[in-house]
């Protein structure tokens, strides 16, 4: 006897047709439902299709890169300015203390000189004396030997230039459940582990044990956004997470572009993981469920591997490890860690 098969919307036993792409039978409403809606997704390709080919006609994908090299020129800038201003000031301190003792020496020679000179009581021996008394002040002021202008080699004071890598391009596909503990990378290959902190950016958040541990602090589920104090953009570093507590909704673990100052919940830079096959790209959904697969308790270790331009993400219990391509020109250096909760009590720790 047939298996009764149920539409995937209604439940209805009455199913008159199949999706061989997401396996689901469906009833013949549900089934042109269900093929309208993938003909809008083919539309909204279309048009992502034509608006990256009009960027390439017109070299928009150029302003990224150029912008980030015009903020180093105005940053370098300022921070010439602030050196210069500062370094004048200090001049100007130092030549009026300087000019104030010349004032007194000048006082005493004048004294000197006058007394002398009602009493006619001068030879060539004073007149040579207050002649080249006078040209050694004149010369202490237009050339101080006191003050002396030198270039700072202190870090702080390091104006850092910049140069142009070309990364090779890798062609990857976004992992699925299938990767399993046979997939070649692991979280210890030519990793750097460098101790991080929670920032908040916003939404209801509390940090404590040196910000290593976060919390939703509302009685009620809504959005609190962390990021971290590190900035990467060279290098594979290492970050290990332990879900100290769960909702009934996931948490967020990725990264974004520090360039990009988010101030609401969207943002194009953003690339992660809501769950192991459940992909941020671009700050969009592009692949897999929000199931249930991270527990409480799971520890998972993010892995930014800037110099292959992608990210890992590794869910111990289940020995899964999952990867995504980073683009630099939605996802410009610096990245940074980006950690979203949603429900009340959420708890996340960095296991540094």
């Amino acid at each position: 006897m047939t298996e009764e098969q149920h539409c995937g919307k209604c439940r209805k036993a009455v199913c008159v047709a199949k999706c061989h792409g997401c396996k689901k039978s469906f009833c013949m409403p549900h089934f042109v439902k269900h093929r309208l809606h993938l003909a809008q997704r083919m539309d909204n390709l279309r048009e992502k299709f034509e608006i990256l080919q009009n960027d390439i006609n017109k070299d928009n994908f150029k302003q990224s890169l150029l912008s980030n090299i015009y903020d180093w020129e105005q940053r370098s800038m300022r921070k010439i300015h602030e050196i210069a201003e500062n370094a004048r000031k200090d001049v100007e301190e130092k030549l009026l203390a300087l000019k104030r003792d010349v004032e007194i020496s000048i006082g005493q020679i004048v004294r000197d000189f006058q007394a002398n000179a009602e009493a006619d009581n001068y030879t060539e021996f004073e007149l040579e004396k207050w002649s080249k008394r006078i040209f050694n002040l004149r010369d202490s002021l237009e050339h101080p030997s006191t003050i002396e202008i030198v270039e700072d080699n202190k870090l702080s004071s390091t104006i850092y230039g910049i140069k142009i890598i070309e990364q090779k391009r890798r062609q990857e596909s976004l992992c699925t459940n299938s990767i399993s503990e046979t997939v070649s990378y692991t979280s210890e290959q030519s990793t750097e582990l460098i101790p991080e902190h929670f920032v908040p950016m916003y939404g209801p958040c509390r940090l404590s044990e040196d910000k290593y541990v976060a919390t939703h602090s509302s009685y009620r589920a809504g959005l609190s956004q962390l990021t971290g104090s590190n900035n990467y953009s060279s290098g594979k570093h290492s970050i290990s997470f332990l879900i100290e507590k769960k909702g009934i909704k996931n948490m967020f673990i990725g990264i974004h572009s520090a360039s990009n100052e988010a101030s609401s919940s969207f943002d194009r830079s953003i690339y992660g993981w809501w769950n192991l096959d459940y992909v941020i790209i671009n700050g969009e959904h592009e692949a897999g469920d929000d199931n249930l697969v991270i527990q409480t308790g799971d520890k998972i270790t993010l892995t930014v591997d800037c110099d292959n331009l992608q990210i890992h993400f590794e869910h111990h219990r289940t020995r899964k490890i999952c990867h995504i391509p980073i683009e630099l020109n939605t996802c410009p250096f610096p990245w940074r860690i980006l950690i979203r909760l949603l429900m009340a009590d959420d708890s996340i720790r960095i296991c540094n």
